[in-house]
């Protein structure tokens, strides 16, 4: 009795692996990144995404170990980024299934983004930043993209985590605000006079704002040269 009991349960394992069945599935993920590997033997290498809306871009091959993808005849247009091609699916080596695709295809690009949440008046630090990878087509000229031309900018208008930033929501600090206390300079080549005024409006750095001078009351205007500084042209 002891010494059939092994060969009962070996003869049992070997039959149920004889009849096991073998499916093999294909996705529209893989069906993509074939379709972006002949892109790349075309000569496009890039970073890209494909959307796929026509042809069937997913298959089941029952009782089948492997399956690979060939694609063949891909033509596209760069002006509208639109594709076609043909793909074939071969499994354990022989044609399974065919099929015609179209669809669009979008090359990545890097930006950077805020990484959080970001209210008026903040200034923008490294930190506040992060790297994503967007569709080349969704960077309008309007967007500040560049991580340089990011940083040390004062924040205009709320700005939400992940969102392209415009040139209109950001800009150059605020070095004045206006009703602030500063002091007029009038300066020629033989010499300076300073003057006390005050802000009638908010200024950056370089920009010509209007001031009041506190003395003679006059309003007029001045470039700002620092946080408490207006340099007056004398005429």
């Amino acid at each position: 009795m002891f010494k059939i009991l092994p060969f009962i349960v070996l003869s049992f394992f070997v039959w149920s692996m004889n009849v096991a069945r073998a499916d093999v599935s294909v996705s529209s993920d893989e069906l993509g990144a074939a379709i972006i590997k002949e892109f790349a033997e075309q000569g496009m290498e890039a970073d890209m995404e494909l959307d796929i809306f026509g042809g069937q871009n997913s298959f089941f091959i029952p009782e089948a170990k492997s399956a690979k993808i060939m694609i063949s005849n891909l033509k596209y247009d760069e002006t509208q980024n639109k594709f076609s091609c043909d793909a074939e699916i071969f499994a354990d080596g022989k044609s399974a299934a065919k099929t015609s695709l179209i669809g669009k295809y979008y090359i990545m690009e890097e930006v950077f983004v805020p990484a959080r949440n970001l209210d008026k008046g903040e200034i923008l630090q490294e930190a506040d930043l992060k790297k994503v990878k967007v569709r080349s087509t969704r960077i309008k000229p309007m967007y500040v993209t560049e991580e340089a031309k990011l940083l040390g900018k004062e924040v205009k208008r709320a700005l939400k985590a992940g969102k392209l930033i415009s040139s209109k929501e950001v800009g150059a600090p605020l070095l004045i605000h206006k009703n602030d206390k500063v002091d007029l300079l009038y300066k020629t080549k033989q010499m300076q006079i300073i003057a006390k005024g005050v802000a009638q409006e908010d200024g950056t750095k370089g920009q010509k704002i209007e001031v009041e001078n506190t003395q003679s009351r006059k309003k007029i205007y001045g470039t700002v040269i620092s946080a408490d500084t207006i340099e007056v042209e004398i005429q």
